[in-house]
């Protein structure tokens, strides 16, 4: 469905790059989260894939045919790309059947397909509403409707949650996905948010400073991550530098990185590096408890445990077999 090979992007006429040679595929039917702090390219990626910049190098094919490189650039409209922002990006002046039925316009049938697809989203009933009359998820929800109605080859949803609140971004994310899922639509998902990828992808790929470190299955990525940077993207995680592993009395590959994550530490249990801690803090998160510990060697690291009652002085532990080593 979707092929990009060797595709860069400079600002600046090459001084520094956006993107540097990223390829990555998808087939058709596939859900693609792209995560990456701010900066890492993201955004450019994006805006390449969707014909609103031009590559420096590199080509971009959808669905065989290629739409973007240095000599071709096919524009936006004629890619049948739906793209859905995180602003919504809906007509204040315009009820939610207007709205839907802006990008289908030359359609024969346009207003039973836009009742079609708010029917999909689950907002029949509402076609006569304003925009200003919904909350924040049925906005996001009319949006996606509306990039759905011209039977896109591709969905991009552009930072999708950000707006919303906590519980209503859990809810909005599983609706979302079944959505989808239920159109068979290639679709990726551009977020900083770790826990959006994880609920919404079924492949999640990592930028950081303009190129792909890792492309895999979220379970992959958990557990067999390339970098320090993607395991700690994944959860909270400790990397065991020299005087960590000093306080822990664990010397490890010297030419490796090492890591721990958070939830293999374990309190007052027999394990094979052990050291102790004194609780400088405890702060109470409902699920669990987050302890800042000053180790013997004076280290200092946060944890958090499921335990309610910690002792002002505690013994703290992992094993080798939940190790995570990286390449130096």
């Amino acid at each position: 469905m979707l092929i990009v090979d060797s595709l860069s992007k400079s600002f600046d006429k090459g001084k520094s790059f956006a993107l540097k040679d990223v390829s990555f595929k998808l087939e058709q039917g596939d859900v693609c989260a792209i995560v990456g702090e701010s900066g890492s390219g993201k955004t450019t990626l994006v805006r390449l894939i969707a014909g609103l910049e031009r590559p420096d190098g590199g080509v971009i094919k959808l669905e065989g045919k290629e739409v973007s490189s240095i000599k071709k650039l096919v524009p936006p409209e004629k890619r049948n790309i739906g793209l859905v922002f995180q602003e919504y990006a809906l007509f204040p002046h315009f009820d939610l059947l207007k709205n839907v039925m802006y990008g289908i316009s030359k359609l024969k049938n346009k207003k039973e397909r836009a009742k079609e697809m708010l029917e999909l989203v689950g907002l029949s009933g509402m076609e006569h509403r304003y925009p200003h009359q919904l909350s924040g998820g049925q906005q996001q929800r009319v949006a996606l409707a509306r990039a759905l109605a011209p039977n896109p080859s591709l969905l991009i949803l552009d930072e999708p949650f950000s707006n919303l609140d906590a519980m209503l971004r859990m809810q909005l994310r599983s609706q979302v996905f079944e959505i989808i899922k239920k159109t068979g639509v290639t679709a990726i998902f551009v977020t900083h948010d770790t826990q959006d990828a994880l609920s919404v992808a079924d492949e999640i790929l990592i930028l950081q400073n303009g190129k792909i470190i890792q492309k895999d299955q979220a379970a992959n990525l958990y557990t067999k991550p390339s970098s320090i940077y993607v395991a700690s993207l994944f959860g909270n995680t400790i990397q065991l530098n020299k005087e960590m592993q000093t306080a822990f009395d664990c010397p490890l590959n010297p030419k490796c990185d090492h890591a721990i994550r958070n939830e293999n530490l374990s309190i007052n249990e027999e394990c094979e590096y052990v050291t102790h801690a004194r609780v400088l803090k405890k702060t109470f998160l409902g699920t669990g408890t987050q302890l800042l510990l000053k180790l013997d060697n004076g280290q200092k690291i946060s944890v958090v445990t499921k335990e309610r009652e910690v002792a002002d002085r505690i013994k703290i532990g992992f094993n080798s077999t939940d190790l995570l080593e990286f390449a130096g």
